[in-house]
């Protein structure tokens, strides 16, 4: 509730519609995180490129463009950390719920550290078996892959409705012969 406040209230601020990748400025980060040396850390993160110093957009014929004409603010969305590093992989748990935005974003853990998780293993977290061709290149592949579905679990849901379904018909199909012999 807070949160949709809050969004709402920034969006007002610059007379625009909220968006997801709004720029905030130093005013509206202080709403939520107040430290004494914030602009210092801010613009410390700009330079590493885990912001974006910029503008907010407006619509202009569909499309967002920056406005020069608003405050500039500090954008999470268009910088390193939109994609967090929060989703490394447990090797002997279960994957969370991929996207294409998150393929790339993913990290699994081996005997040298963090790595990104590789193409191959993506697709074998889809499902695909080993010997599966995917020549594309990995920008494209971790996208169609964040696109996909993971075909073994679909079989399985499928299998089940069509279990459930057949029992259903033979259970009508027993209650039709009970009233034929009624009758």
């Amino acid at each position: 509730m807070l949160k949709e406040r809050r969004k709402k209230k920034w969006a007002e601020d610059y007379g625009i519609d909220w968006m997801d990748g709004m720029p905030l400025t130093i005013k509206h980060i202080r709403t939520f995180y107040d430290s004494d040396n914030l602009k210092e850390i801010l613009d410390d993160l700009v330079q590493k490129k885990y912001l974006r110093l910029e503008h907010p957009k407006r619509k202009v014929n569909g499309v967002r463009k920056q406005d020069p004409t608003l405050p500039l603010g500090y954008n999470i969305v268009t910088g390193k950390m939109s994609f967090e590093v929060n989703k490394i992989l447990d090797p002997k748990g279960q994957a969370p719920t991929l996207v294409a935005m998150d393929m790339q974003g993913l990290y699994v853990v081996d005997e040298k550290g963090i790595r990104n998780l590789s193409l191959r293993e993506g697709l074998r977290l889809f499902g695909y078996p080993d010997d599966y061709k995917f020549d594309i290149a990995p920008d494209l592949g971790y996208d169609l892959l964040g696109n996909t579905v993971v075909v073994p679990v679909i079989a399985f849901v499928a299998e089940r409705l069509l279990e459930a379904h057949y029992r259903e018909v033979e259970v009508i199909s027993d209650e039709v012969e009970i009233i034929r012999r009624a009758v």
